[in-house]
């Protein structure tokens, strides 16, 4: 009895083995990534690009030397040594104007310490009334009833009557501070301005109108005489 031989299964012709070498197959879309890719920094170029040209734009508008020649083409290099040069002379001009100020304020503090020495040795109750301030309310006092009696001559009957009471208060009222006006006010007030006082001071002023004017023999002219009296020279010592 003949050994069977076993069957030969014949191989598909895709499971045949093959003669050429395995070569790595590209993944797709492998092409489109690239090129997106390169777009990217296309784009990030000329983004960087066009900021660098606003940042030398900027420095051209605020470097004095390069703003004054707009129409002149000028490169970069150019333009980072004038702005270092511009940078250097504002840190000049700005250490210059600081060393300004300190000097200001130290003059200000000498200034200052002058002024304490000054009032400290003004005494405690006011400057003392001199007798060219006299003078001064006096002058004003007369200033002031001449162009009242040159709107109304009445008015310098009234001044006459009036002028002792201010010569006291002139030179009896202190304007040193706030308290020592209250306080020489009342005190002039209770010496000159009670009636005690003031009767004997009116009937003096009226004797002294009734004979240096016309008033008792002829009124008609005391307004003429009026005005003649403010327009002289020293009228208080006329009709004082």
């Amino acid at each position: 009895m003949q050994a069977s031989c076993p069957q030969q299964i014949p191989l598909r012709r895709s499971q045949a083995p093959s003669r050429h070498t395995s070569r790595p197959v590209k993944a797709k879309g492998s092409t489109p990534r690239l090129t997106r890719k390169g777009s990217l920094i296309s784009r990030l170029n000329k983004k960087r690009r066009f900021n660098i040209k606003i940042g030398f734009d900027t420095l051209h508008s605020l470097v004095t030397t390069l703003s004054s020649q707009p129409s002149t083409k000028i490169s970069k290099a150019t333009t980072l040594q004038k702005t270092a040069e511009y940078i250097a002379k504002m840190q000049q001009e700005r250490c210059q104007m600081q060393e300004e100020a300190q000097r200001l304020r130290e003059e200000i503090q000498e200034l200052n310490s002058d002024i304490n020495v000054c009032q400290q040795q003004l005494p405690e109750t006011g400057v003392p009334i001199t007798r060219q301030r006299f003078d001064h309310m006096r002058d004003m006092f007369d200033e002031y009833v001449r162009g009242q009696t040159l709107l109304n001559w009445k008015f310098w009957i009234f001044s006459i009557l009036v002028r002792p009471l201010f010569e006291s208060f002139n030179g009896m009222v202190s304007t040193a501070s706030v308290d020592d006006l209250c306080r020489t006010t009342l005190t002039w007030l209770d010496q000159y301005c009670s009636l005690p006082a003031l009767r004997p001071t009116v009937l003096s002023s009226l004797r002294h109108l009734s004979t240096s004017t016309s008033i008792l023999t002829d009124p008609s002219l005391v307004p003429e005489q009026a005005s003649q009296a403010v327009s002289r020279t020293s009228p208080s010592n006329s009709y004082s």
